[in-house]
């Protein structure tokens, strides 16, 4: 048997006699692909864009309440998010299996969520608790929705968009540091009317920094005095910046009295990322020549979540834990990280606009800078695995570390 669509652990997945091969061929004529998790178009606009098996942050614990429900897209898939009596976060399918209302404006019931329309209450694994309107009738076995695994931690609810059953909590970043007693955080979200891997691209791309940024986090001066590498890690890859005896950039010199400080410092930018697109920007300033246990550390998150195909939810913070009992140096963070984070995205809507619907900007050969090298080494990483979930490893090539590395859309 095929399997068409996923539905949730107590909810049979729906399906069809096995197709005959001409039936596949014909599929494949018209740009389909059958594959283990069903049928999808080949090549097609979204084709090759998302990585399923992965964990996105979905909301903030504090958005997930008991008040209303909270409708959200995630890679194309409408959702919502709701508490049970209990507290406990759900996420399912955001349309009723009846006459395909969104549950979202229903309302929410002990265990569950009720649709607006005609009452059909559903809960935990997607599965029919109630039908108001046939009260003594059998439910039928496809009253039920997509129910979607949620993981809570650090005051964060992150969703898998794939397969239940391959969902792997170890895969979540361990941010401990966003709700420890001895460290100070903030967390904020943004939406962006562009692409996520353009975000994913941006916060990789450090070289930016001194221009973007300048007078608050860079200097286009010390552009030239800047050494960079690229490293594997075993969750992903990060991105060293280094900048050695330098003056202070504007941000830091805002809330640091520091007496080393005040002079020349070295600074170091360290951008981690895990696939799909979680990242962690680990900054600071030490001393010239010192250690870094010697400096000050800020550890700011940067969890990108595609929404549509060219929309993004943007979930970041700001945290540290040094000059603990003086809130000036997070409040400024605050406030500095949502001014260049705006910069950013007016920066990504404007490259978005000018790629009209298109979604993967190197499918149009841009001119390739050095800066861009982690940002493709991610591409590289994403699009095998994209291929690899897909069932497609034979589309999968050895490019070579200075290839091109797209993830181009999937061809027949």
């Amino acid at each position: 048997m095929t399997q068409v669509r996923p539905r949730g652990p107590e909810c049979p997945w729906l399906v069809q006699p096995e197709l005959e091969e001409h039936v596949i061929r014909s599929l494949a004529a018209e740009g389909f692909r059958v594959g283990p998790n069903g049928i999808g178009k080949a090549g097609g606009k979204d084709c090759g864009m998302f990585l399923k098996n992965r964990w996105y942050l979905a909301a903030y614990s504090r958005e997930v309440t008991r008040l209303e429900p909270l409708a959200r897209t995630f890679l194309n898939e409408k959702v919502v998010l709701f508490r049970t009596r209990a507290g406990e976060a759900l996420a399912l399918e955001d349309r009723c299996p009846h006459r395909f209302a969104p549950l979202s404006v229903g309302r929410m019931t002990h265990e569950g969520i009720a649709c607006g329309y005609h009452g059909m209450e559903f809960g935990r694994g997607g599965k029919c608790l109630n039908n108001p309107t046939q009260p003594n009738e059998k439910l039928h076995p496809n009253a039920c929705v997509r129910a979607y695994p949620l993981e809570e931690r650090h005051g964060m609810i992150w969703i898998w968009m794939g397969l239940a059953t391959d969902a792997d909590a170890n895969l979540i970043p361990d941010w401990w540091y966003y709700d420890h007693p001895d460290w100070r955080a903030d967390t904020q979200y943004m939406h962006v009317k562009g692409n996520y891997l353009l975000v994913v691209d941006n916060l990789l791309d450090l070289s930016h920094i001194n221009f973007v940024h300048e007078g608050i986090l860079g200097d286009p001066e010390l552009a030239d005095r800047t050494t960079s590498k690229t490293e594997r890690t075993d969750r992903g890859l990060v991105d060293r910046w280094f900048v050695p005896d330098a003056p202070m950039v504007a941000g830091w010199a805002e809330t640091i009295r520091d007496p080393w400080a005040q002079g020349n410092v070295d600074f170091w930018i360290d951008m981690h990322w895990e696939p799909a697109s979680n990242l962690m920007l680990d900054v600071g300033v030490m001393p010239v020549g010192g250690k870094r246990e010697q400096g000050l550390q800020l550890l700011s998150m940067d969890a990108i979540t595609p929404e549509t195909a060219t929309t993004t939810h943007y979930f970041y913070g700001t945290s540290l834990s040094f000059h603990n009992g003086d809130t000036t140096a997070i409040d400024f963070w605050r406030k500095a990280q949502t001014f260049a984070f705006e910069q950013d995205r007016r920066i990504i809507e404007a490259v978005q606009s000018n790629m009209g619907s298109d979604w993967d900007i190197l499918t149009m050969t841009p001119v390739i800078n050095k800066g861009d090298r982690a940002a493709l080494q991610a591409r590289r990483i994403m699009r095998k695995l994209i291929l690899e979930e897909s069932g497609s490893p034979d589309e999968i090539e050895d490019d070579g570390e200075n290839s091109s590395l797209l993830i181009a859309p999937i061809s027949a």
